[in-house]
């Protein structure tokens, strides 16, 4: 049989403190032997290797010192040597804190969606702000984080390349996973599909995070969401691992012959699929054609800034708890309720203005605003509304449980 190879690391040697007299040598953090007078570090804990290394390289300088000269010698030697380790681990210190304050600020940018040159502006504000308060030191510091363009951009790719790499490990080693998923389109008329993903780890910690972002660049038909869902999500076990499928009530989503959920079915991928109801909510808001936003529009809507700027101003004599009303959309359904709150606060004063300040004939709209009937429905809607807001908001919470959520 051959001999087995002898292994420095399994001899278990000690560091003899005798050797920091005779050799000029002590033990570092690493267990390992270091010169207290050039700072090298000897591989092997060895007494002929520290031996060898002061007699060739020390030898003529140090070896008139005996007895208590020596040990002066050597206690001296041991304190400028921590006296620099401690200056190096403060610098460390000191580069590992701006270090962490760059990517948070950078964090923050992206967070916010600011322009990436605006980590510059937050540095001079901390610097002027450190100063001005006479904290020099305090600014010093402040100098020393780097938020450039580059280096922002640099931190908010490094953190996506964080998350990325950890939401992969996750999903690798999961055995189930939801995805949820939000088409839109973005100011180039582009359609852009949002893939989301809920796993839960081995340690039953949840993360939701977004898995990829899908330009849709032709048609946005159930078979091309179909396909744009199905390349990201392949490489961690495909279909088979989805556990369940959120999406909105869209024809290209839930459609009975088109649309994605009847795709993934047909794939043998029988899941439950759910879909919001912000949508439906709004449709059904739809139906109360109450004359609210008629009476805000020719207030404040339009080409009507004379209108706009005289009703502010007819507010701010009165003093009025609120200084002007909200203009509301369709499409953002969720502020429905604050501009019907908005409006009823402010029902008298509307009312007065229509009367004094509006030259066309409103007298439809003023009857309406008088109207006990009117106002009940209105007030009826604005209760409505802010307990579906606030219904919308809870369910939109991150990191829920079913539980949860039924509580609501």
């Amino acid at each position: 049989m051959p001999a087995k190879k002898r292994k420095i690391d399994d001899e278990n040697r000690t560091f003899n403190t005798s050797w920091e007299n005779d050799y000029l040598f002590t033990i570092n953090k690493q267990k390992k032997p270091q010169c207290l007078v050039c700072l090298i570090v000897i591989a092997v804990l060895k007494e002929y290797y520290l031996k060898i290394h002061c007699m060739t390289n020390h030898l003529s300088k140090y070896e008139k010192y005996i007895g208590d000269a020596r040990e002066s010698v050597v206690i001296d030697l041991k304190r400028k040597l921590q006296s620099q380790q401690n200056v190096m681990t403060k610098a460390t210190t000191s580069q590992q804190s701006s270090l962490l304050a760059s990517y948070i600020i950078s964090n923050e940018i992206a967070k916010s969606e600011k322009s990436l040159s605006d980590g510059e502006f937050v540095k001079n504000c901390a610097v002027k702000m450190a100063k001005s308060i006479n904290e020099n030191k305090i600014a010093s510091e402040f100098e020393k984080i780097s938020l450039s363009r580059r280096t922002v951009t640099r931190r908010i790719a490094d953190t996506d390349s964080a998350i990325r790499k950890t939401l992969q490990t996750i999903m690798t080693d999961c055995a189930y996973f939801s995805i949820a998923l939000d088409e839109s389109t973005d100011v180039s008329d582009v359609s852009q599909l949002l893939i989301f993903v809920r796993v839960v780890s081995p340690q039953f910690e949840v993360y939701e995070e977004l898995l990829e972002l899908c330009s849709l660049y032709g048609t946005t038909k159930g078979s091309d969401i179909f396909n744009a869902v199905k390349n990201p999500i392949e490489p961690f076990g495909g279909f088979k691992k989805i556990l369940s499928v959120v999406a909105d009530g869209a024809k290209a989503m839930v459609g009975k012959n088109i649309g994605f959920v009847f795709l993934l079915r047909k794939s043998n991928v029988n899941v439950p699929a759910i879909h919001c109801i912000i949508h439906q909510e709004s449709l059904c808001g739809k139906i109360m054609k109450l004359d609210v936003f008629k009476i805000t529009y020719f207030i404040r809507g339009g080409n009507r800034s004379l209108n706009h700027r005289n009703f502010i101003t007819y507010l701010e004599e009165f003093d009025c708890e609120y200084g002007d009303l909200l203009l509301h959309t369709d499409v953002r359904w969720l502020s429905r309720g604050k501009c019907l709150e908005l409006f009823f606060v402010l029902r008298k004063q509307i009312l007065e203005f229509l009367k004094t300040n509006i030259k066309t004939d409103t007298t439809y709209l003023e009857n309406q605003m008088i109207d006990k009937q009117f106002l009940c429905s209105l007030a009826f809607l604005i209760d409505i509304s802010q307990h579906l807001n606030k219904l919308n908001l809870q369910l939109q919470g991150k990191k829920q449980t079913i539980s949860q959520i039924i509580g609501y």
